[in-house]
């Protein structure tokens, strides 16, 4: 089926439009902001579990689905591509319930933690669990997938599309489906976070060690985006309602077009997600200072990792090292988190000690002196 022969409903949206310009902008500052931040995130000492990565690569995936048409080159095509359209339709159909799904994986994750922290007993089949939600959003989005190209490909004859910002199948059952499952999955995230809440609260002053302040300031940040949970909750209903109340004899592209201001303000939801995404998971310590790295050098205590401190004192030819020290070192020596700060001062305290060794041939730390070279010469 060629360009021309598209069938498209009498929803085709003007380009130019405030709001087509709006949600463009929005879909493009989220995309751009959230791969920056997984850029840095990726190469910082700060250690993340793999639920946050995959929640910020689903967020990616998302803005990525409503841009397809804008990147083809088509987007102000009247009308275009069939397959180019089918293809972003069932994309689409798939992006929002996969991104909430990953954004119930880090609740998940981060409640799995907490548990822990405050409690000697695990959570019966954690592991189990754990694997289980951090796949159920690609294997929910292959679904979808397979679910939309099979509707609009082999059992419709007729399938159309509402051209707006960004292709749709005129077709109910996707939408119900779709906006059915984003629900289902924005419910248990709003419930594990008072869940969450609850434990802090009971539990609050063992909170307050240095420890877990990481996952004091992640749960802060899953609370914040909380908000935009409820947005997606009334944004999914609104969209649910449109697509579940329409009478089945009307035209589905006839329904969108009477409620066409909601339609808009809905979309403009859609874009304000992975924006927030962006702004309330891109503002961790490490990855702003290196955003103003102009400003100030970065500074690994953000790693949760203590400071180190190597004192080396001479009395004459008698050379003291304590021993509590210098297991603190090798212990700290070990953690990845540490390799970029020790990378400097490890060449600092080398060539201190060994201008001192050269003060005296006859030096009785000599031993001491070839335990520590062969600390600093190690593999972390």
């Amino acid at each position: 089926m060629t360009a021309s022969q598209l069938p498209t409903s009498h929803l085709v949206y003007d380009t130019n439009s405030a709001f087509a310009k709006v949600f463009i902008g929005l879909q493009l500052s989220g995309l751009i902001g959230n791969l920056v931040v997984l850029a840095i995130a990726y190469f910082s000492p700060v250690s993340r579990h793999i639920s946050w990565f995959s929640f910020i690569i689903l967020w990616i995936l998302y803005s990525l689905g409503f841009l397809i048409l804008f990147f083809s080159g088509h987007y102000h095509d009247e009308p275009p591509p069939f397959g180019l359209c089918m293809f972003q339709s069932a994309i689409i159909h798939t992006s929002a319930p996969s991104a909430t799904a990953g954004t119930l994986a880090l609740v998940f994750q981060l409640y799995v933690s907490v548990h822990s922290a405050v409690s000697s007993h695990a959570i019966p089949y954690q592991g189990l669990w754990l694997k289980i939600i951090l796949i159920l959003p690609y294997a929910v989005g292959a679904a979808l997938v397979a679910m939309s190209l099979i509707l609009g490909l082999v059992i419709s004859s007729n399938t159309t599309f509402n051209v707006v910002e960004y292709c749709a199948v005129n077709q109910r059952i996707p939408g119900r489906v779709t906006a059915g499952l984003s629900i289902a999955f924005i419910i248990p995230v709003l419930i594990i976070n008072c869940m969450i809440y609850l434990i802090l609260r009971k539990h609050w002053s063992e909170f307050r060690a240095s420890h877990l302040r990481q996952s004091r300031s992640l749960f802060i940040r899953a609370s914040v985006f909380s908000v935009c949970a409820f947005m997606a909750l009334g944004a999914g209903l609104g969209f649910f309602l449109i697509v579940y109340t329409a009478s089945s004899k009307e035209p589905f592209n006839e329904v969108v077009a009477k409620m066409q201001l909601a339609y808009d303000i809905m979309n403009m939801f859609l874009s304000l997600f992975p924006v927030m995404v962006m702004l309330v998971f891109g503002t961790h310590k490490d990855i702003l200072l290196r955003l103003l790295f102009w400003k100030k050098a970065y500074s690994i205590s953000e790693s949760s990792v203590p400071n180190i401190s190597l004192t080396i004192t001479s009395t004459g030819d008698v050379t003291q090292v304590s021993e509590e020290l210098r297991r603190g070192f090798h212990r700290h020596l070990q953690s990845r988190h540490c390799l970029r700060w020790l990378s400097l001062r490890c060449q600092k305290v080398r060539v201190a000690w060994n201008l001192i060794l050269n003060t005296s041939k006859d030096n009785p730390l000599g031993s001491l002196h070839n335990s520590l070279i062969a600390i600093l010469d190690s593999e972390i």
